[in-house]
């Protein structure tokens, strides 16, 4: 494909401007979501914002001139996408990658260096955190891979400094794996990203209250040593609180209300949780948030600031019904205060959302019944059914490797369960897609869900239209879905 003559002038020409630089989400044959080294197929039809590009934005935006291309938001083909680029002429390309599509991305990526052979290629994914050197040499057109989208080092390799870190980097022909920095409990600072690229595409996500949102970290990584998870093995570090405020004081500027925080534990460190809320209290605008966290953290007096700060959704770890299991992935909670967070939300009127995992390798038909009814005593107003996945880094990889249920070279997995990544020491792959099969018609095949949440929704104070519409789009795409599988 040739270079679009449109494209080359514009390149050739503005000299004074500032270089073009395009933050791509691929296509993809399904609704993929590629982002926080965490790639999976959306269960109903939901995709938010690509937390990588947007905190990248805010690092590259101070040299280069941003446009973004989600060909999966955008439902591009890839002739399409291909297109697109190549009339924006980016100097630079940044692109997600993800387990989940490598087959695909890999020669979409060849394509994308082909059209246009004189822009730099980086890539960021999870299916790049093992065998670095071995998977960049695969791919003599990328430049580099991305480790951590949470600091300037990408920016930094781009303006010419040889001392970055977290980068797998191609340089006069050699690849090189430049260390990688896991820090626990360091602050960092990220300049305020680029928010306006992202809010007004038609981004969804099942649990805001408003179709128009935006996505916030004010983390990185995971303090917590979840066996099963990634986000363990990416150290920990925050952002100041100020610098938060001052995004969000930008956000309300441009008209956003609602929020999405995908710190992957809303709550630590207490002392810097409780400023923000007090913070976000004193905002000119107001916000209506949902955020991820652990139901042993949420005691009164945090629940309580957090749904005067406008928290009404929270997504829980509920997990499974069974200690043993819960103890063998390292989640560190007692059954008990689990349950006890979950009745604590509701009496607050938050919405709860109950993440469980099913197919660990000690699953069997007992703790599967165990996590159902844990499920019903729990009483979420939602809930998210996973099968666990091997991911590449996690200790969990490396058990389910020692117990012979996967080989070196699997690396395709996906936590929706379509297909089933692994099978349990005695459950088939078979058998735990029909576990999750019945795990998802038992909790939304019941009447009386219904009912609650058809009286939920009508009694909550300031219910919009929105989130009704927003509920029952998803609950058709997921309805859908569980009848494909």
């Amino acid at each position: 494909m040739r270079f679009h003559a449109e494209a080359q002038r514009r390149q050739e020409g503005e000299e004074g401007r500032k270089k073009r630089l395009v933050l791509l989400n691929p296509p993809g044959r399904k609704v993929y979501l590629r982002d926080y080294f965490c790639s999976k197929v959306s269960q109903a039809d939901y995709i938010h914002h690509p937390i990588d590009l947007v905190f990248l934005s805010g690092y590259l935006k101070e040299d280069y001139e941003l446009e973004l291309v989600d060909a999966i938001v955008d439902k591009l083909n890839p002739a399409q996408c291909l297109q697109r680029i190549e009339r924006i002429g980016p100097q630079v390309v940044v692109g997600l990658i993800g387990s989940v599509s490598y087959d695909e991305d890999v020669p979409f990526y060849r394509q994308l260096a082909e059209a246009i052979p004189a822009a730099r290629l980086f890539l960021v994914g999870d299916v790049l955190i093992e065998r670095r050197r071995q998977r960049l040499a695969e791919m003599p057109f990328v430049e580099g891979f991305v480790h951590d989208f949470s600091s300037a080092d990408l920016l930094g390799h781009l303006r010419g400094d040889s001392k970055v870190r977290n980068l797998t980097l191609r340089r006069q022909g050699v690849v090189e794996a430049l260390p990688l920095e896991r820090p626990r409990g360091q602050a960092f600072r990220l300049p305020r990203p680029e928010h306006r690229l992202f809010v007004d595409r038609p981004y969804r996500y099942p649990f805001v209250r408003r179709s128009r949102f935006a996505t916030v970290m004010t983390d990185f990584g995971c303090p917590y040593r979840c066996s099963f998870c990634v986000m363990s093995t990416l150290g920990w570090k925050q952002r100041p609180v100020g610098d938060v405020l001052d995004e969000l004081q930008d956000l309300g500027r441009m008209g956003v209300r609602e929020l999405f925080f995908l710190d992957q534990t809303f709550g630590i460190p207490r002392s810097r949780c409780l400023e923000l809320l007090a913070g976000m209290r004193q905002l000119a605008d107001r916000f209506g948030w949902v955020c991820f966290s652990r139901p042993d953290l949420l005691d009164d007096a945090l629940l309580s600031q957090m749904k005067s700060a406008g928290c009404h959704t929270l997504i829980l770890g509920l997990e499974s019904g069974s200690q043993q299991l819960l103890d063998s992935v390292c989640k560190e909670a007692r059954k008990e205060e689990v349950l006890q967070g979950f009745r604590r939300c509701s009496s607050y009127g938050m919405r709860t959302v109950a993440t469980v995992l099913l197919g660990l390798p000690r699953e069997t038909e007992e703790t599967f019944q165990q996590t159902l009814e844990f499920l019903r005593q729990a009483d979420p107003d939602f809930a998210s059914f996973n099968v666990a996945v091997p991911r590449a880094g996690t200790p969990f990889r490396e058990e389910a490797l020692k117990l012979g249920l996967i080989d070196e070279d699997f690396e395709v997995m996906d936590q929706s369960g379509n297909p089933v990544a692994m099978p349990t020491l005695t459950l088939s792959r078979g058998q735990v897609a029909a576990l999750r099969r019945r795990a998802v018609r038992g909790f939304y095949g019941r009447p009386g869900y219904w009912r609650k949440r058809l009286t939920r929704w009508v009694r909550h104070d300031g219910a919009l239209l929105s989130d009704l519409r927003i509920q029952l789009q998803q609950g058709y795409r997921l309805l859908c879905n569980y009848l494909a599988s």
